[in-house]
């Protein structure tokens, strides 16, 4: 209905459209008969004739007089349609919309209300909506209807574009920072023969007038900034798109903005000091303050920041001394937290799984150091310790928001740590890093002592306490599903789907009654396009209710990793529906609603969640999960 609705609408707006042509008025005229000012101007010149231009968000008409409601960047400003003072002109607002943009003048008034209103003299219509806006009260509620049109969002939601704003000034004043501190701004390449600077797996593009496959880069070139340093360069950053072509999560994204300066004749104690420095002078430029709250934690950037050791806190926290503990004793511990990993990765990259496991509780702000060289393939080696490298990263509410070093500048020793990196990737580690052999020769002809380090835009969304893609003007999503020659809608059947998780260890009988509940209530949540139709009607006139257009899949986990799923699906773009021990009680609604209100997080086990959105997100947040029934 909503949609046949709304095909009625678009075709009467279309009709407008060519009504105002045969009145002679350009519905997209490309020229403004005026010189319009900002609304927040108007509200400031009551008496005073203005000129102000904006998008009709509001519309009330009176008879012979109308009241409109206009918004532009600045503000929004009520006008005032006089029939008396238009004339013959009054009659053509019949066919405006709310959406449509428009030219005004007049004198700015207050009603008796005290409401600034614009009596308006003269208007001119900018430009024609012929699609509807969704109610300002209810907004967009989808989340992918959100990201999808991200331009209706914007419009509605000023809170949305404030965030943007903000966004901008971060990148700006870290740009002024490193820029006052004598850095060099600089330009490196984006299509890259060899992916380096990172452990990432790489986008791959082909360049078709050199016939070559290239990569899309997956550092703010490292790489060539440190070519710049062997150059003679000795201060320089670059602020710039990367791309990773990784999984979809709460604070990751495939293509995002990074920051990452070198600094010659410095050290990694240098580049920590320079780095807190900095990130103070951001938080105070963006937001105007230094605490914070971030999910659970609560997180003051003012105070000194502490060192935490890498070794000492694995150990301290799972019992793992990583600095004797072979591979099959991290694998171990890493089953035990229920933490995945794949049988063939190398120790450096198990190990980074563990600290990865363990910093979700470190609230920082907090300096890691004391890295494995494992680890750490581009790092120096700590003169006293040459098993651990030069390497700090910054730590907030439990993840990671910068990573720095002192470079490694040694041509022999970068080679054979390439060479090791290599031979990984050729056994199927697709994160692990290419061998780099023009860098390598690069360094013979000798680089000076240099601290790198890099920080992307997830630093921002964490200070604003929200998801990475919540944070980005457009993120990437799946091709809308089109219509065919038809007029009927081709599914993309591989573009969504329903996963059940359920507990391995319950029996079948309470198993198949969470399945039935959390069905049930994502059904009772879910919106009319997860559904083949409404109904569906048998030649007999018996009605049938449809069924979900999507693959429905049911797998099974112990309830701990139940949790970690519920805890990852948190604010992503999913519905989500979980069963817990508090459900088991048969007992009133409002008796369970009260249990589940007194009941802390802490004491909350899961035996069943159902999630559903996009296959990719999903996938990667059940990785490594069997189906129900056929674990072990």
């Amino acid at each position: 209905m909503a949609e046949k609705r709304l095909k009625e609408i678009r075709k009467i707006r279309l009709q407008r459209v060519e009504k105002f042509r045969e009145l002679g008025i350009d519905p997209y005229p490309s020229k403004v008969d005026g010189n319009p000012k900002s609304i927040k101007k108007a509200r400031d010149s009551e008496g005073k004739s203005v000129e102000i231009a904006g998008r009709l968000m509001g519309w009330r008409g009176h008879g012979n007089v109308s009241f409109a409601d206009l918004k532009d960047e600045s503000g929004q400003i009520q006008l005032w349609f006089q029939k008396n003072n238009l004339g013959e002109s009054f009659k053509v607002l019949n066919y405006f919309d709310i959406g449509d943009f428009m030219f005004i003048k007049g004198n700015v008034v207050k009603t008796k209300a005290g409401e600034l209103t614009v009596d308006v003299e003269k208007f001119q219509l900018l430009s024609k909506s012929v699609h509807p806006l969704p109610s300002t009260w209810y907004g967009l509620k989808d989340e992918e209807s959100r990201y999808r049109q991200r331009y209706v969002d914007l419009i509605l939601n000023d809170d949305l574009k404030d965030l943007f704003r903000k966004k901008a000034v971060f990148w700006q004043s870290m740009r002024d920072f490193m820029i006052e501190k004598g850095f060099l701004e600089v330009e490196t390449p984006v299509l890259e023969n060899t992916a380096g600077g990172a452990d990432a797996n790489p986008f791959v593009t082909h360049h078709d007038a050199l016939d070559i496959d290239l990569y899309l880069r997956i550092s703010m070139g490292e790489l060539w900034q440190k070519r710049l340093m062997v150059a003679g360069f000795e201060k320089t950053f670059e602020i710039g798109r990367q791309f990773r072509n990784e999984g979809i999560s709460r604070e990751h994204l495939q293509d995002y903005t990074q920051m990452e300066f070198y600094w010659a004749y410095a050290n990694y104690e240098d580049s920590m000091k320079l780095v807190e420095e900095m990130y103070k002078y951001v938080a105070e430029k963006t937001f105007g303050k230094m605490k914070f709250k971030i999910g659970d934690f609560d997180v003051d950037l003012e105070k000194s920041w502490e060192r935490i050791d890498y070794t000492e806190t694995i150990k301290s926290n799972t019992g793992v001394d990583i600095s004797s503990a072979g591979e099959d004793e991290v694998k171990a511990k890493l089953k035990e937290l229920g933490v995945k990993f794949e049988e063939k990765d190398s120790k450096g990259r198990l190990i980074d799984h563990l600290w990865k496991h363990v910093r979700k509780g470190v609230a920082g702000p907090a300096f890691l150091v004391g890295h494995p060289v494992e680890v750490s393939p581009l790092a120096k080696r700590q003169k006293d310790h040459p098993e651990l490298v030069e390497r700090y990263q910054v730590i907030v509410a439990g993840s990671e928001m910068g990573n720095g070093y002192s470079e490694l500048n040694d041509p022999i020793d970068q080679s054979e740590r390439f060479k090791k990196q290599q031979k990984m990737r050729d056994e199927g580690d697709e994160e692990a890093q290419m061998y780099d052999e023009d860098f390598v020769r690069a360094l013979e002809y000798g680089m000076p002592p240099t601290t790198g380090f890099g920080v992307s835009e997830r630093l921002f969304s964490f200070l604003t306490d929200l998801p990475i893609r919540e944070a980005v003007l457009f993120p990437l999503l799946r091709p809308e599903i089109k219509e065919d020659e038809k007029g009927k809608e081709k599914y993309d059947y591989k573009g969504k789907k329903l996963v059940a998780v359920i507990d391995k260890n319950m029996s079948k009988g309470l198993a198949a009654n969470a399945l039935g509940h959390i069905a049930y209530s994502a059904g009772h949540y879910s919106d009319d396009s997860w559904m083949g139709q409404e109904k569906i009607e048998d030649s007999d006139g018996n009605v049938h209710k449809g069924i979900s257009r999507y693959p429905f899949i049911v797998l099974g986990a112990d309830t701990e990793k139940i949790q970690e799923i519920v805890e990852n699906s948190k604010n992503e773009n999913l519905l989500v529906v979980d069963y817990s021990n508090v459900m088991f009680d048969t007992g009133k609604d409002e008796e369970l609603v009260k249990k589940l209100s007194k009941t802390k997080k802490t004491d909350i086990k899961y035996h069943a969640v159902l999630l559903a959105g996009e296959t990719s997100l999903i996938d990667s947040i059940t990785k490594g999960l069997n189906l129900y029934g056929k674990q072990g």
